[in-house]
């Protein structure tokens, strides 16, 4: 693998991983593959090429995968020129079993913010403070000696 495409190194799994998967399916496309002129470099390059040829910027798992097969099977393609771009994996559908976790997980948090939050309301308030003084009402007289009895 090229050192140019380090930054796209789980698509370029993603497509090996197809391509394999083809392999095993159909032999005779594992012999295309292992023709010495071709390369997964020159692959993706031609890919890339042609991707970028439609004006597309997103496509799915079949057009990729037709894309690279077409590039093996045919001998007389070039790879095309490297495009600057990057290949993005998008994640698959949820298993049952995956969502199930997820599920149960977003259950645990909840239940942990439900009781952070009932712990935070049983915590006493701190009190507040009493105000004692009073401003004298309108016409009233000012005592002027301190009282030991008005609190």
């Amino acid at each position: 693998m090229a050192k140019t495409m380090k930054s796209n190194n789980p698509a370029i799994a993603v497509m090996q991983q197809m391509l394999q998967e083809r392999c095993i399916a159909e032999p005779m496309f594992a012999i295309k593959m292992a023709n010495p002129s071709k390369s997964m470099e020159g692959a993706i390059n031609y890919l890339c090429s042609q991707i970028q040829k439609s004006g597309l910027c997103v496509v799915d798992n079949d057009t990729v995968m037709n894309l690279l097969v077409h590039y093996f099977d045919e001998n007389e393609i070039e790879e095309g020129a490297k495009v600057n771009c990057n290949i993005v994996v998008s994640k698959p559908e949820l298993s049952e079993e995956d969502k199930a976790n997820l599920k149960e997980k977003a259950m645990e948090q909840y239940k942990e913010e439900q009781l952070r939050e009932l712990r935070k309301q049983s915590q006493p308030k701190a009190a507040a403070p009493k105000h004692t003084a009073t401003a004298p009402k309108a016409g009233a007289e000012i005592n002027v000696q301190p009282s030991l009895f008005d609190l």
